[in-house]
């Protein structure tokens, strides 16, 4: 009856451990999985505000030609008043221009603004998963250095139980002989007397 109970527990226990493990080993391919797309995130996102921030400071370079080509075109037309309505338009077509550029340069900050805080965001988010990972890795390995633990302390328990079970084995049988021997000699000794 021991030997039945202890031999009962122990593949528990060693599949317990070999949960433990395979839930290790899930956990950090998980982790480099999660690790390589926050990479490649943080690469693309450098790669867009790069741009953004190329095409500001072209939309700054091309608004000082603009104000300085204005400037000149003003000076024009105080200078070559036959053509003051034709440099008016002309005028009014780079204002507007002008003001599309900076409205562009106003939409472009702002995908550059939003692009950083979400970088940002998810740069934060990323180290605080690896913080929670790296605490579910020690949890997982506490729980395999237990279980391996446990598994020793079985084994010894199954070793002593079979000794145990060895031993009461062995007391059986020459219980059981001295009854067979003592039976033997009573009949033996009843035989006699009846004579």
């Amino acid at each position: 009856p021991w030997g039945f109970v202890v031999y009962g527990q122990h593949p528990v226990a060693e599949g317990s451990v070999q949960t433990s493990c395979l839930t290790t080993t899930a956990v950090e391919a998980e982790c480099q999985q999660l690790a390589e797309r926050a990479e490649r995130r943080e690469k693309e996102l450098i790669g867009r505000i790069s741009a953004l921030e190329e095409v500001a400071q072209q939309a700054d370079t091309q608004i000082k030609d603009l104000k300085e080509t204005i400037f000149e075109l003003e000076d024009q037309v105080e200078q070559q008043r036959a053509v003051h309505l034709h440099t008016n338009q002309t005028i009014l077509d780079l204002e507007n221009q002008l003001k599309k550029l900076e409205e562009q340069k106003a939409e472009v900050e702002r995908q550059r603004k939003i692009l950083s805080k979400q970088m940002k965001d998810e740069t934060e988010e990323w180290r605080r998963f690896q913080a929670d990972l790296q605490t579910a890795v020690v949890v997982a390995n506490d729980i395999k250095v237990e279980a391996q633990q446990e598994i020793r302390s079985l084994r010894r328990r199954l070793q002593e139980e079979q000794g145990r079970s060895a031993k009461l084995s062995s007391d059986l049988e020459q219980l059981q002989g001295v009854r067979l021997g003592a039976g033997s000699s009573f009949e033996t000794k009843t035989a006699v007397e009846g004579r």
